[in-house]
């Protein structure tokens, strides 16, 4: 279910943060961009199942960002997202995301959702800053990646719920997602016929609820991301992985 007049509600939240930075001049001057994005641009949050997603790129320094996350969650808690998931990151870093700073995947696997989503809150546009990323270019790298958090996390069956579901919509874009929207990722996972990534994704946009062990979700994301990685050092075109 989407938000109610949409449009509205864009700009009633945009309006609300907005006003509230203008009046405080230790947030002006240190706020290089304000950044929302994700579902809430895209068009398919879902109340009580989404994060509302902002980034922020500071100049110098990160204090504010106590300050800044409280008008966050006041100007959308109307939404009733699951959390104000605020990144951020010094301007200094942009120019090379992958190397400096966190390398936030919105900025490089998921970068072009990111562009085609999102919208500048407060400050200036991020987007000429950007090194341009390909995505066939950095499957191994993310593939990699969410096989440390699968050790990392290795305890925590929250992020292990979350890092399989990053899993799952890495296999989705793979093979064919046009976009990261529910609907695409979801048509793609039930053509795959992989019962238990559906099952995740389906866990997932049912109220992120998490019915799996800590095992069963280790044991998929190993398993998938070997098996992308094997594919991928194969072949350098677009490929089934499944």
């Amino acid at each position: 279910m989407r938000i109610p007049n949409q449009s509205l509600r864009k700009s009633e939240v945009l309006n609300c943060i907005r006003s509230r930075i203008e009046k405080d001049k230790r947030l002006k001057g240190e706020i290089y961009s304000l950044i929302i994005y994700g579902s809430f641009v895209r068009g398919d949050f879902v109340k009580e199942v989404s994060d509302v997603d902002f980034f922020v790129v500071i100049r110098d320094n990160e204090d504010i960002l106590t300050d800044l996350r409280s008008i966050l969650e006041e100007c959308i808690k109307s939404l009733n997202p699951v959390e104000v998931d605020l990144a951020w990151e010094f301007l200094g870093n942009l120019h090379d995301p992958l190397n400096k700073g966190v390398p936030f995947k919105f900025l490089t696997i998921y970068q072009k959702d990111f562009l085609e989503n999102h919208i500048v809150v407060y400050g200036d546009e991020i987007a000429q800053l950007l090194p341009k990323y390909r995505f066939e270019e950095l499957i191994e790298w993310r593939a990699k990646r969410l096989l440390k958090l699968a050790e990392r996390h290795n305890e925590n069956l929250k992020m292990l719920h979350i890092t399989a579901g990053e899993a799952v919509r890495l296999l989705a874009l793979i093979n064919g997602a046009e976009s990261l929207k529910k609907g695409d990722v979801l048509k793609i996972l039930q053509s795959l016929g992989d019962k238990e990534a559906l099952s995740i994704y389906e866990a997932y946009i049912n109220g992120r609820s998490m019915p799996f062990s800590g095992p069963f979700l280790k044991g998929f994301i190993i398993s998938r991301c070997e098996k992308m990685l094997k594919t991928i050092r194969a072949s350098n075109k677009r490929f089934k992985i499944l």
